[in-house]
């Protein structure tokens, strides 16, 4: 169930903050090698752009800092990492979010004694919102700092609400996880594809042996 185990200040820095951007420079284990090779961007009419591309950069080179932030934020979720969650109830809760092995599957761990698993091809919508704190703490001159960004990703009967303190972390966490769904969907679309595909094709009766079938069972009634 959703409910708060420990409350905490907003203005602490973002955890995912914290994970982030710290692979850079570190020696990637074979087991990782193979995940990020395996981590291809996902087939899309449009591709949004990440928070590092500049003015200047080509369309290929803006889609190859789209796949490295897109391999980076997938092989941290995938080491694991805590995220603040807004609950139903509207508290906070720090959670522990893992991507399984199959890159297709969410993990949270709600430090309850329940870990529950979301399949990412069961995502119907994910978006991002702005929560302004009340108007008495704006009309006292509270600081920007008040304001949370919020991605939702949202499950027929389930939303997960994760909130940030800084926009480009949650710019960076909404763009990468809409491509790790998009991802999960199409091998999913894949797996159906193949599984209505015939094992064995159709054979195609010529009519002269249709006619001559036709004849045998005549003449046998």
């Amino acid at each position: 169930s959703d409910h708060l185990r420990t409350r905490h200040p907003l203005t602490k820095e973002d955890s995912f903050d914290l994970t982030f951007g710290q692979r850079s420079g570190t020696v990637m284990t074979p087991r990782q090698k193979t995940l990020q090779a395996a981590l291809e961007l996902p087939m899309l009419a449009t591709y949004p752009q990440a928070p590092s591309v500049s003015v200047g950069d080509s369309d290929e080179a803006k889609k190859q800092k789209l796949l490295a932030m897109y391999q980076e934020f997938a092989l941290d979720l995938h080491a694991g990492m805590y995220l603040t969650q807004l609950t139903s109830s509207r508290d906070y809760s720090d959670i522990h979010c893992q991507l399984m092995e199959d890159l297709t599957t969410l993990k949270l761990d709600q430090n309850n004694g329940q870990i529950i698993e979301f399949p990412l091809k069961n995502v119907s919508k994910v978006y991002r919102i702005v929560k302004n704190d009340d108007s008495r703490r704006l009309a006292a001159g509270r600081a920007p700092s008040c304001t949370e960004q919020i991605v939702v990703v949202e499950f027929m009967r389930r939303k997960l609400a994760f909130v940030f303190q800084q926009l480009h972390v949650s710019q960076r966490f909404l763009i990468c996880m809409e491509l790790l769904i998009r991802r999960a969907q199409q091998k999913q679309e894949t797996k159906v594809l193949r599984s209505l595909t015939p094992a064995f094709p159709p054979q195609v009766r010529s009519p002269a042996r249709t006619a001559a079938a036709s004849a045998a069972y005549g003449s046998a009634a």
